[in-house]
């Protein structure tokens, strides 16, 4: 077949891209408002009809289409771990690639407080985790315990700890009323993780779930089931983008950062090897990571963002007073479409969206610090993207400023910050096309066009 379409449903647009597959090429883009609220099969209609003008009814008959969604409730998780450092981390690890949003995250037995979060959140999923391989079974056993006697939760659970655990909580959460899925230890052994399985888990609730959102039936009737969470189809494109193809040289170590009006998703893809003479602490890192920061954002969280922030550099970037910083952060609480239409608006977006791109890739990335055990000089928590060769920006903020180069510069390690795990020089690059979704949907049927468009699409800034 000639063309292939990828539709994405998000929360505030519905998109879709048009793939020439003969020539491989993207021939046609379009989005709409998204109407998942209401009926998704409204938004996904207003497509296909443009679609059909510019390819043709027969064309847009016999074409491929594979679709991903970040609507329908998303993927509303909580993750319960033992330790901090090590099993909860792992966890989020897992439930980030998997395209989850992490609403609540616990570490350490459950306590009758954080059973109380978890009934008034009212997540999709839970998942609970921790214990290395034949290792005590106790601690894990025990939160099972809480979890399942726990009224009100009614999340499917998915358990990733100790295998030897694993029959026993089954049956107490079965028990209870609670459905359990099982998954591969995420940790089985000390620097060893394992998070495929519970990535695939993860995503076969979510394409059950996902037949709850509004107008699916339609939808499917249109276009065949929804494949996979939009965040992972994104991580998707990341890797490829990373590794390439037998004919394409991939990228190798590169960054994507992607700010919206609630939160800012960082995805990187680097090696995982520790420093020479360092040793690491902490949950082993995916070689492919996503983190999202839930309080960093342009609109909805434009508050918490200002807070994270350092307003020195907010006052410096804008040029603009503490009372004109007010009036600004007002009008994007107030409307959450609200598009920059003076210069003082202009300047305001383009100094958050800096400090959205700075505070949020030193969340992500990991860090240096002194050793505290005998015969350890230097320790290393985190991941170490120094090598980072390609940062990427997409999302309103950063496509639409006056000045995206500057944002992305923000990733950069300054010369003061000695210890922090970023890169001191890369390429920057802009993904004005929302591409990766399409390319991470593409990859699992054709790699080579997928990077092929995802090479065509990305522009560089110099």
């Amino acid at each position: 077949m000639k063309y292939t379409i990828l539709i994405d449903f998000g929360s505030t647009f519905t998109k879709s891209t048009v793939v020439d597959m003969e020539e491989q090429r993207v021939c046609y883009t379009f989005r709409t408002p998204s109407t998942v609220g209401t009926d998704a099969s409204l938004g996904l209609v207003t497509c296909l009809d443009q679609i059909r003008q510019v390819i043709g009814e027969k064309a847009l008959l016999e074409a491929r289409k594979l679709a991903s969604s970040s609507a329908a409730g998303g993927l509303r998780m909580v993750v319960v771990g033992l330790t901090e450092s090590l099993s909860l981390m792992a966890g989020k690890n897992a439930a980030y690639g998997a395209g989850a949003k992490i609403i609540a995250s616990f570490s350490g037995i459950v306590t009758d407080a954080a059973l109380e979060q978890i009934r008034s959140l009212d997540p999709e999923i839970i998942l609970l985790c921790g214990g290395y391989e034949k290792g005590n079974s106790k601690w894990i056993l025990e939160n099972a315990k809480r979890l399942a006697h726990a009224g009100g939760i009614k999340a499917p659970i998915v358990y990733a700890g100790n295998s030897q655990a694993a029959e026993a909580v089954h049956f107490l959460l079965y028990q209870n009323g609670k459905t359990c899925i099982l998954a591969d230890n995420i940790i089985p052994a000390v620097n060893t993780l394992n998070i495929a399985s519970t990535v695939e888990a993860v995503r076969d609730i979510f394409m059950k779930r996902i037949t709850h959102m509004k107008g699916f039936d339609t939808v499917k009737q249109y276009i065949g089931p929804i494949v996979m969470p939009t965040p992972a189809a994104v991580l998707k494109g990341v890797r490829l983008l990373a590794e390439g193809t037998p004919t394409q040289p991939g990228w190798e170590q590169i960054m994507l950062v992607d700010m919206g009006g609630a939160t800012t998703d960082v995805h990187s893809y680097a090696a995982t090897e520790t420093l020479d003479g360092v040793r690491l602490v902490g949950a082993p890192e995916p070689r492919a990571k996503r983190t999202v920061e839930g309080d960093i954002g342009a609109r909805e969280s434009v508050n918490s963002l200002l807070e994270a922030a350092d307003m020195r550099r907010i006052r410096k970037y804008s040029g603009l007073a503490d009372e004109e910083i007010r009036l600004c952060q007002d009008k994007r609480l107030e409307d959450h479409a609200f598009v920059p239409d003076t210069e003082k608006e202009k300047l305001f977006e383009q100094a958050i969206a800096m400090e959205a791109v700075r505070v949020s890739v030193r969340r992500h990335a990991g860090q240096l610090y002194d050793g505290y055990t005998e015969g350890v000089q230097r320790i290393q928590k985190g991941k170490d993207l120094m090598n980072i060769k390609a940062i990427i920006g997409t999302g309103g903020p950063i496509i639409n400023s006056i000045d995206p180069r500057s944002i992305l510069a923000q990733a950069l390690r300054t010369k003061a910050e000695k210890d922090v795990l970023l890169p001191e020089k890369a390429a920057f690059y802009l993904d004005t096309s929302y591409i990766f979704y399409a390319a991470g949907l593409l990859s699992g049927i054709d790699r080579e066009t997928a990077m092929r468009i995802l090479l065509d699409k990305l522009i560089p800034l110099t």
